[in-house]
């Protein structure tokens, strides 16, 4: 899902994602991050990616048990302090 899509500034329009997936996004994030973790990853996530596509992302990894490069990129940023 690379391309135009991710040269987006950071200060951009986040995509709407249903309360009830937000909150189990922090809840299982939360269990083994820090909570301003979770909130840069699910940002980020909300920034790049449409709730359509980021199911189709969740679905994929829970039945391959691999996520996409994109995401890890996503989620190492927010590891590294770049928020």
């Amino acid at each position: 899902m690379a391309g135009a899509e991710e040269n987006k500034p950071a200060n951009q329009e986040k995509y709407e994602y249903p309360q009830e997936v937000t909150k189990t996004f922090m809840k299982g994030c939360g269990f083994t991050n820090s909570k301003e973790f979770c909130v840069c990853s699910l940002d980020k996530l909300r920034s790049q990616y449409t709730f359509a596509e980021f199911l189709k992302i969740d679905t994929a990894a829970r039945e391959t048990k691999q996520v996409p490069q994109d995401v890890i990129n996503i989620f190492q940023s927010c590891r590294n302090g770049k928020i």
